[in-house]
């Protein structure tokens, strides 16, 4: 869960009980404080340093949660990431609005502890995933991206050879092999 997340109930009505409404005891906290400093929050997970692009955070008031990370930056050094085991899982809470600069920290974070295999190397904005010893590359962009493939590969779907790096268009697609 994400800052400005569970504030408002299935009528639209703020809720009337503690922040994140309905879920304080998944998550193990509660919220009640919101702040828009003068510069953009970050904090630091797992050796990488993640830096906000919206100037927003909630002051997070942990009970049974635990603070994964705080935010370096701003005077007391706020949680800025919790977990909370609940059931047979785990809770995660950020304390800042959803951003993938923020969010891919904490995705990484739980890569080891889940025996998770992260993909192969990508320019930003371009994803790829290695199923059956195929990969599959698919760029999001509206621009043109080298992909560096390490050694010569077939493309499935586009039907040709690369050596070392592949381009791939605008919003193009390309199982390697």
């Amino acid at each position: 869960m994400t800052a400005f997340s569970a504030k408002v109930d299935e009528h639209g009505q703020w809720f009337d009980t503690p922040l994140p409404g309905r879920l304080s005891d998944v998550f193990g906290l509660r919220t009640s404080q919101f702040y828009s400093p003068a510069y953009m929050p970050e904090f630091e997970l797992g050796g990488q340093t993640a830096k906000a692009s919206i100037r927003y955070y909630e002051v997070l008031e942990p009970q049974t949660a635990q603070t994964l990370a705080t935010f370096s930056n701003i005077p007391g050094h706020p949680p800025a990431v919790t977990v909370n085991r609940y059931g047979k899982g785990q809770a995660i809470y950020l304390a800042a609005p959803a951003q993938s600069s923020l969010i891919g920290p904490i995705v990484r974070s739980l890569y080891e502890p889940l025996g998770i295999q992260p993909g192969p190397k990508t320019p930003e904005g371009v994803y790829a995933r290695v199923i059956d010893g195929r990969t599959l590359y698919v760029n999001t962009t509206d621009e043109e991206k080298d992909v560096a493939v390490g050694m010569k590969v077939h493309g499935v779907l586009s039907r040709q050879s690369y050596s070392g790096e592949m381009k791939l268009g605008p919003y193009q697609v390309d199982l390697v092999e």
